[in-house]
C-alpha cells in the first residue's frame, strides 16, 4: 500500500508536469501518437528509478532523483513538440517549480497527520487537493505571463527570464532536500545562498522589464499571433476557446492538416514550405470569420465555425486550390474534421479529440484511395 501511494504521487508530478507542457509548446503529431509515446517512456523511466532508488537505498519515494529524471523527457519532449529545446527547457523548469512546491508542502502538511494515516497516503490525499485547487490558475499565468516573456525579442530580459527560472527551480530542489536531509548544515547553506542568488536576479529582471515597460506592454499583440502565418498563435486560440466556451453558444471547431506537406519540405526545401503555409492560411482566412482561425503546430490549422457559416466554410475547404508560381507547387489538400460544441463534447481536448479522429479517419481514406 506504502509504495502504490508513493508511486502514485510519482506520477502524478510527471503528468502534471507533461500536461503543463502540453498546453505551452506546439505538438507536431496528434494527441493519440504523443500520448503513446510518452507512456512507454514515462514505464521505462519509472523502472529504471525504482531500480536505481532500490538499488542506492534513497529515503522514501525518491522524489530527489525522479525530479532530476524528469528532465530526461527534453529527449522525446523534443521530437514530440515544435521549438528550440532551450525553450521547452525552460518550460519544464517552471512545471518542476509548480509541482514539486506543491510536493513540498503536501509532505510538510501530511507530517501533522501521520497519527492518523500513514504520511505517503496522507501526501497524496494533499497532493491531488492542492493540484486540483490550483492547476487551472498555473496554466492561466503559465498562458498570460511566462509564456508572454519568454516570446519577448529583447536578449537582456530573455537572458535574465531563463536564468531566474532555472534559480528558481534549483532553490525549490535545494529546499526539498533540505527538508529529506535535515541534519545537514552544509545543504542548509548553499540553500540560503541559492535564494540570496535568486532574489538578486529577479529584482534585475524586474528592473529590465520596467524600463522596457513599453515594449512589454505591446507583447500581447505579438504573441497572439503567428509570425509566419498571420493567423492566431496557439496562445490566442487557447484565449478564444476559453471565451467561448465560457458563453455556452453552440459553435463548430474544424481541424486541419495539410496533406503531403512533409513531402513538400524534402522535395522543394523548408522556405518553400514556409510559402506554401502562408499561401494555405491567407486563403483560409478568406473563408473563416476574422480572429477565429488559429496555426496550432507546423502543418495542423483550426477555425471556429458559427453554424450558420458551416456549409459555406465546408464547400469552400473542398474547392480550394492554388499554386506556388515560383517552383509551380499546386496544392495538395487538406484533411480535416469537425466537432461540434456542445453536442459532441464540452471540454476542449474532448473536442480537439474527437475533431482530430475525425481528420486521421478522412486522411486514412484519402490514403487507401
Amino acid at each position: 500500500m506504502e509504495f502504490l501511494c508513493e508511486m502514485i504521487v510519482v506520477l502524478e508530478i510527471i503528468m502534471m508536469n507533461l500536461c503543463i507542457f502540453r498546453k505551452n509548446a506546439n505538438s507536431r503529431y496528434p494527441f493519440s501518437a504523443v500520448f503513446s509515446i510518452l507512456l512507454i517512456y514515462t514505464m521505462i523511466l519509472i523502472t529504471a528509478g525504482i531500480y536505481i532508488i532500490n538499488l542506492l537505498g534513497i529515503y522514501g519515494n525518491g522524489n530527489g532523483l525522479f525530479t532530476l529524471f524528469g528532465f530526461f523527457y527534453l529527449l522525446p519532449l523534443h521530437y514530440l513538440y515544435e521549438g528550440p529545446t532551450h525553450k521547452h527547457f525552460y518550460i519544464i523548469c517552471f512545471a518542476w517549480i509548480y509541482t514539486l512546491s506543491v510536493f513540498i508542502i503536501s509532505v510538510q502538511l501530511g507530517s501533522l497527520f501521520t497519527s492518523y494515516l500513514s504520511l505517503s497516503v496522507i501526501v497524496m490525499i494533499i497532493q491531488t487537493g492542492l493540484f486540483f485547487i490550483t492547476y487551472y490558475f498555473v496554466n492561466k499565468f503559465m498562458n498570460q505571463v511566462y509564456i508572454a516573456l519568454m516570446q519577448c525579442q529583447d536578449e537582456k530580459i530573455q537572458q535574465n527570464l531563463n536564468l531566474t527560472s532555472l534559480l528558481w527551480f534549483i532553490c525549490i530542489f535545494l529546499i526539498n532536500m533540505h527538508f529529506i536531509f535535515e541534519t545537514s548544515k552544509a545543504l542548509k547553506i548553499i540553500a540560503f545562498l541559492a535564494l540570496i542568488i535568486n532574489a538578486f536576479y529577479n529584482f534585475i529582471l524586474l528592473y529590465e522589464i520596467l524600463m522596457k515597460r513599453d515594449q512589454i506592454g505591446s507583447l500581447q499583440s505579438i504573441v497572439y499571433k503567428d509570425t509566419l502565418t498571420g493567423v492566431g498563435s496557439r496562445l490566442a486560440f487557447d484565449k478564444v476557446m476559453e471565451q467561448k466556451m465560457s458563453e455556452g453558444k453552440p459553435f463548430y471547431f474544424l481541424y486541419m492538416d495539410l496533406d503531403e506537406f512533409k513531402k513538400i519540405n524534402d522535395d522543394h526545401g523548408h522556405l518553400m514550405g514556409d510559402q506554401y503555409l502562408q499561401e494555405f492560411s491567407s486563403r483560409i482566412k478568406e473563408i473563416g470569420r476574422p480572429g477565429l482561425t488559429f496555426r496550432i503546430s507546423g502543418d495542423e490549422f483550426v477555425m471556429l465555425i458559427f453554424e450558420q457559416d458551416v456549409t459555406h466554410v465546408l464547400d469552400a475547404l473542398h474547392r480550394l486550390d492554388f499554386v506556388i508560381p515560383s517552383a509551380n507547387v499546386r496544392f495538395r489538400g487538406v484533411s480535416f474534421g469537425i466537432s461540434h460544441y456542445p453536442s459532441d463534447a464540452v471540454l476542449l481536448d474532448d473536442l480537439i479529440s474527437f475533431a482530430d479522429q475525425q481528420m486521421y479517419k478522412s486522411k486514412m481514406k484519402k490514403k487507401q484511395s
